[in-house]
Protein backbone atom coordinates (compact mmCIF):
# COMPACT_ATOMS: atom_id res chain seq x y z
CA UNK A 1 0.00 0.00 0.00
CA UNK A 2 1.08 3.06 -0.76
CA UNK A 3 0.89 5.95 1.45
CA UNK A 4 0.19 9.82 0.20
CA UNK A 5 0.15 12.43 2.40
CA UNK A 6 -2.95 14.95 2.51
CA UNK A 7 -4.54 17.47 4.10
CA UNK A 8 -8.10 17.10 4.57
CA UNK A 9 -10.95 18.53 6.53
CA UNK A 10 -13.40 16.72 8.31
CA UNK A 11 -16.84 17.31 7.83
CA UNK A 12 -19.05 14.38 9.71
CA UNK A 13 -18.62 10.65 11.20
CA UNK A 14 -21.18 8.65 10.97
CA UNK A 15 -21.79 6.39 14.49
CA UNK A 16 -19.42 3.70 15.12
CA UNK A 17 -19.59 0.06 13.88
CA UNK A 18 -18.10 -2.53 14.92
CA UNK A 19 -14.82 -4.16 13.49
CA UNK A 20 -13.15 -7.76 13.75
CA UNK A 21 -10.04 -6.25 12.44
CA UNK A 22 -9.86 -2.51 14.42
CA UNK A 23 -12.69 -3.28 16.99
CA UNK A 24 -14.52 -0.07 16.73
CA UNK A 25 -14.80 2.36 13.98
CA UNK A 26 -16.57 5.51 12.38
CA UNK A 27 -16.53 6.34 8.99
CA UNK A 28 -15.41 9.69 8.18
CA UNK A 29 -15.88 12.26 5.84
CA UNK A 30 -13.77 14.49 4.59
CA UNK A 31 -12.57 16.92 1.77
CA UNK A 32 -10.01 16.16 0.09
CA UNK A 33 -8.06 20.25 -0.34
CA UNK A 34 -5.96 19.39 -3.07
CA UNK A 35 -8.81 18.56 -5.26
CA UNK A 36 -11.99 20.07 -3.39
CA UNK A 37 -13.72 16.71 -3.15
CA UNK A 38 -15.72 14.97 -0.78
CA UNK A 39 -14.03 11.99 0.20
CA UNK A 40 -14.42 9.20 3.27
CA UNK A 41 -11.84 7.80 5.43
CA UNK A 42 -11.53 4.46 7.53
CA UNK A 43 -10.84 3.01 10.04
CA UNK A 44 -10.40 5.90 12.46
CA UNK A 45 -11.02 4.86 16.40
CA UNK A 46 -12.29 8.29 17.00
CA UNK A 47 -13.14 7.45 20.28
CA UNK A 48 -10.10 5.72 21.46
CA UNK A 49 -7.32 8.76 20.09
CA UNK A 50 -5.64 10.55 22.49
CA UNK A 51 -6.30 14.17 20.26
CA UNK A 52 -9.31 13.04 17.97
CA UNK A 53 -9.97 15.93 15.29
CA UNK A 54 -13.42 17.46 15.49
CA UNK A 55 -15.62 18.28 12.95
CA UNK A 56 -14.25 21.08 10.43
CA UNK A 57 -11.08 20.19 11.78
CA UNK A 58 -8.02 20.55 9.17
CA UNK A 59 -5.23 17.67 9.31
CA UNK A 60 -2.62 16.19 7.54
CA UNK A 61 -2.45 12.56 7.51
CA UNK A 62 -0.97 9.58 5.28
CA UNK A 63 -3.91 8.21 3.02
CA UNK A 64 -4.18 5.50 0.15
CA UNK A 65 -6.80 4.78 -2.03
CA UNK A 66 -8.92 1.73 -0.94
CA UNK A 67 -8.69 -0.82 -3.70
CA UNK A 68 -10.89 -3.40 -2.27
CA UNK A 69 -14.03 -0.35 -1.97
CA UNK A 70 -15.19 -0.06 -5.68
CA UNK A 71 -16.86 3.64 -4.42
CA UNK A 72 -14.32 6.12 -5.63
CA UNK A 73 -14.37 8.09 -3.02
CA UNK A 74 -13.11 5.28 0.06
CA UNK A 75 -9.69 6.05 1.17
CA UNK A 76 -7.65 4.31 4.23
CA UNK A 77 -5.94 6.19 6.07
CA UNK A 78 -2.88 5.78 8.34
CA UNK A 79 -4.95 7.51 11.74
CA UNK A 80 -1.23 7.21 13.30
CA UNK A 81 0.24 9.85 11.15
CA UNK A 82 -2.63 11.95 11.64
CA UNK A 83 -1.81 15.60 12.54
CA UNK A 84 -4.52 18.49 13.46
CA UNK A 85 -3.57 21.89 11.79
CA UNK A 86 -6.51 23.94 12.82
CA UNK A 87 -10.38 24.34 12.06
CA UNK A 88 -12.80 26.49 10.04
CA UNK A 89 -14.90 28.44 12.43
CA UNK A 90 -18.18 29.86 11.40
CA UNK A 91 -17.82 33.88 11.23
CA UNK A 92 -19.41 35.48 8.26
CA UNK A 93 -22.10 33.16 7.70
CA UNK A 94 -19.68 29.69 8.08
CA UNK A 95 -17.92 31.58 4.92
CA UNK A 96 -15.01 29.18 4.80
CA UNK A 97 -16.81 26.17 5.11
CA UNK A 98 -19.13 27.01 3.01
CA UNK A 99 -16.20 27.92 0.60
CA UNK A 100 -15.01 24.28 1.40
CA UNK A 101 -17.73 22.38 1.37
CA UNK A 102 -20.32 23.31 -1.56
CA UNK A 103 -18.15 23.43 -4.58
CA UNK A 104 -19.94 22.28 -7.86
CA UNK A 105 -18.21 18.88 -7.54
CA UNK A 106 -19.72 18.37 -4.48
CA UNK A 107 -23.47 19.36 -4.62
CA UNK A 108 -26.41 17.77 -7.05
CA UNK A 109 -29.09 19.53 -7.94
CA UNK A 110 -31.41 16.32 -6.79
CA UNK A 111 -31.32 12.77 -5.22
CA UNK A 112 -31.92 11.64 -8.41
CA UNK A 113 -29.08 13.46 -9.90
CA UNK A 114 -26.84 11.64 -7.18
CA UNK A 115 -28.44 8.22 -8.35
CA UNK A 116 -27.52 9.11 -11.85
CA UNK A 117 -24.01 9.52 -11.01
CA UNK A 118 -24.02 6.30 -9.16
CA UNK A 119 -25.32 4.96 -12.14
CA UNK A 120 -22.63 6.51 -14.30
CA UNK A 121 -19.27 6.39 -12.17
CA UNK A 122 -20.28 4.66 -8.97
CA UNK A 123 -20.41 8.40 -7.26
CA UNK A 124 -21.71 7.49 -3.58
CA UNK A 125 -20.89 10.98 -1.82
CA UNK A 126 -22.78 14.08 -2.53
CA UNK A 127 -24.51 16.95 -0.91
CA UNK A 128 -28.53 17.78 -1.87
CA UNK A 129 -30.80 20.66 -0.82
CA UNK A 130 -34.38 19.42 0.68
CA UNK A 131 -37.04 21.64 -0.65
CA UNK A 132 -39.45 20.93 1.85
CA UNK A 133 -38.88 19.03 5.48
CA UNK A 134 -41.87 16.71 5.67
CA UNK A 135 -41.02 14.74 8.81
CA UNK A 136 -38.13 14.17 11.43
CA UNK A 137 -38.95 10.95 13.32
CA UNK A 138 -37.52 8.37 15.35
CA UNK A 139 -38.23 4.46 14.72
CA UNK A 140 -37.87 2.22 17.47
CA UNK A 141 -35.49 -0.94 17.29
CA UNK A 142 -36.51 -4.33 16.60
CA UNK A 143 -35.61 -7.36 18.88
CA UNK A 144 -33.46 -9.17 15.63
CA UNK A 145 -31.31 -5.74 15.34
CA UNK A 146 -30.25 -5.72 18.51
CA UNK A 147 -29.46 -9.35 18.79
CA UNK A 148 -27.06 -8.76 15.99
CA UNK A 149 -25.63 -5.59 17.03
CA UNK A 150 -24.82 -7.49 20.05
CA UNK A 151 -23.65 -10.59 18.16
CA UNK A 152 -21.21 -8.02 15.83
CA UNK A 153 -19.56 -6.39 19.09
CA UNK A 154 -18.95 -9.65 21.18
CA UNK A 155 -17.64 -10.60 17.64
CA UNK A 156 -15.20 -7.49 16.91
CA UNK A 157 -14.05 -7.76 20.93
CA UNK A 158 -12.59 -11.07 20.56
CA UNK A 159 -10.30 -10.02 17.74
CA UNK A 160 -9.57 -6.96 18.19
CA UNK A 161 -5.96 -5.96 17.91
CA UNK A 162 -3.88 -3.06 18.96
CA UNK A 163 -5.50 -0.17 17.65
CA UNK A 164 -7.58 -0.48 20.92
CA UNK A 165 -6.23 -1.39 24.11
CA UNK A 166 -7.34 -4.57 26.84
CA UNK A 167 -9.02 -2.05 28.79
CA UNK A 168 -11.61 -0.70 26.49
CA UNK A 169 -14.31 -2.54 27.44
CA UNK A 170 -15.97 -0.13 29.71
CA UNK A 171 -16.28 2.43 26.51
CA UNK A 172 -18.56 -0.51 24.76
CA UNK A 173 -21.32 1.35 22.86
CA UNK A 174 -24.82 1.21 24.01
CA UNK A 175 -26.81 0.86 21.05
CA UNK A 176 -29.68 3.46 20.23
CA UNK A 177 -33.27 2.06 20.94
CA UNK A 178 -33.97 3.97 17.89
CA UNK A 179 -32.98 5.32 14.39
CA UNK A 180 -33.79 8.22 13.65
CA UNK A 181 -35.00 9.44 9.86
CA UNK A 182 -36.02 12.00 7.81
CA UNK A 183 -38.55 12.61 5.36
CA UNK A 184 -38.34 15.59 2.31
CA UNK A 185 -38.19 16.62 -1.01
CA UNK A 186 -35.32 18.34 -2.89
CA UNK A 187 -34.95 21.70 -3.98
CA UNK A 188 -35.15 20.69 -7.78
CA UNK A 189 -38.54 20.08 -8.63
CA UNK A 190 -37.46 17.64 -11.27
CA UNK A 191 -37.15 15.32 -8.41
CA UNK A 192 -41.01 15.23 -7.07
CA UNK A 193 -39.87 12.06 -4.90
CA UNK A 194 -40.75 11.95 -1.02
CA UNK A 195 -37.42 10.44 -0.17
CA UNK A 196 -37.13 8.60 3.36
CA UNK A 197 -33.88 8.22 4.94
CA UNK A 198 -31.76 7.24 7.66
CA UNK A 199 -29.88 9.37 9.42
CA UNK A 200 -26.21 7.84 10.12
CA UNK A 201 -24.42 11.17 11.41
CA UNK A 202 -22.97 10.87 15.00
CA UNK A 203 -24.00 14.37 16.30
CA UNK A 204 -27.81 13.46 16.39
CA UNK A 205 -26.85 10.07 18.82
CA UNK A 206 -24.45 11.96 21.08
CA UNK A 207 -26.85 14.56 21.77
CA UNK A 208 -29.58 11.10 22.30
CA UNK A 209 -27.43 9.84 24.74
CA UNK A 210 -26.91 12.82 26.76
CA UNK A 211 -30.62 13.51 27.12
CA UNK A 212 -31.19 9.90 27.87
CA UNK A 213 -28.99 9.61 30.85
CA UNK A 214 -30.38 12.49 32.03
CA UNK A 215 -33.99 12.54 31.42
CA UNK A 216 -35.15 9.10 29.84
CA UNK A 217 -36.00 8.25 26.31
CA UNK A 218 -39.01 10.32 25.38
CA UNK A 219 -37.07 13.54 26.10
CA UNK A 220 -33.91 12.23 24.46
CA UNK A 221 -36.11 11.39 21.28
CA UNK A 222 -38.13 15.15 21.58
CA UNK A 223 -35.10 16.97 21.82
CA UNK A 224 -32.89 15.00 18.74
CA UNK A 225 -35.87 15.82 16.34
CA UNK A 226 -36.11 19.16 17.68
CA UNK A 227 -32.21 20.04 17.08
CA UNK A 228 -32.14 17.97 13.95
CA UNK A 229 -35.26 20.24 13.00
CA UNK A 230 -33.77 23.51 13.81
CA UNK A 231 -30.96 22.74 12.01
CA UNK A 232 -32.88 21.79 8.75
CA UNK A 233 -35.03 24.69 8.96
CA UNK A 234 -35.09 25.93 5.94
CA UNK A 235 -36.53 29.42 6.77
CA UNK A 236 -33.12 30.41 8.89
CA UNK A 237 -30.91 28.28 6.97
CA UNK A 238 -29.33 27.25 3.59
CA UNK A 239 -29.36 23.77 4.96
CA UNK A 240 -27.87 20.90 2.75
CA UNK A 241 -27.78 17.09 3.33
CA UNK A 242 -24.66 14.95 3.14
CA UNK A 243 -25.62 11.77 1.80
CA UNK A 244 -23.87 8.46 1.69
CA UNK A 245 -24.21 4.79 0.74
CA UNK A 246 -22.25 1.57 1.65
CA UNK A 247 -20.99 -1.18 -0.51
CA UNK A 248 -23.56 -3.53 0.10
CA UNK A 249 -26.62 -1.18 -1.23
CA UNK A 250 -24.52 1.49 -3.35
CA UNK A 251 -28.26 2.84 -4.22
CA UNK A 252 -29.85 3.14 -1.43
CA UNK A 253 -28.72 6.87 0.34
CA UNK A 254 -28.54 7.90 3.82
CA UNK A 255 -27.86 11.22 5.68
CA UNK A 256 -24.72 10.95 7.02
CA UNK A 257 -23.82 14.27 7.47
CA UNK A 258 -25.40 17.65 7.88
CA UNK A 259 -24.57 21.36 6.60
CA UNK A 260 -26.86 24.22 7.95
CA UNK A 261 -24.81 27.32 7.41
CA UNK A 262 -27.67 30.14 8.47
CA UNK A 263 -29.29 32.45 5.61
CA UNK A 264 -27.38 35.35 4.53
CA UNK A 265 -29.78 38.03 3.14
CA UNK A 266 -28.22 40.04 0.11
CA UNK A 267 -28.72 43.66 0.96
CA UNK A 268 -29.42 45.55 -2.30
CA UNK A 269 -28.35 49.35 -1.69
CA UNK A 270 -31.05 51.85 -3.99
CA UNK A 271 -29.60 53.50 -7.08
CA UNK A 272 -28.76 57.00 -6.69
CA UNK A 273 -31.53 59.65 -8.00
CA UNK A 274 -29.94 60.75 -11.17
CA UNK A 275 -29.98 64.97 -11.64
CA UNK A 276 -31.91 65.59 -14.61
CA UNK A 277 -30.63 67.62 -17.16
CA UNK A 278 -33.50 69.22 -18.04
CA UNK A 279 -34.32 72.43 -16.58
Amino acid sequence: MQWITKRLLIWGTTYPEFSKKYYETVCTGAIDEETGRLIRIYPLTLRHLENPPSLYSRIVAEVARNTSDLRPESYRINQQSIRIIGRLDTKDGWLLRRQHVLRPGNVFPSVRALLDAQAADRTSLGLVQPGRILRVYARRRTETERAEWIAHRDAALANRDLFVDVDTKVKDLVLPGVEYRLKFTCADDTCPTEHDMSILDWGAYVLSRKVFAKSGAAKAERDVVAHIESCLDLAKRDSYLFLGNSPAHPRSFMVVGLFYPPRVHVVHAEPSPQLSLLP
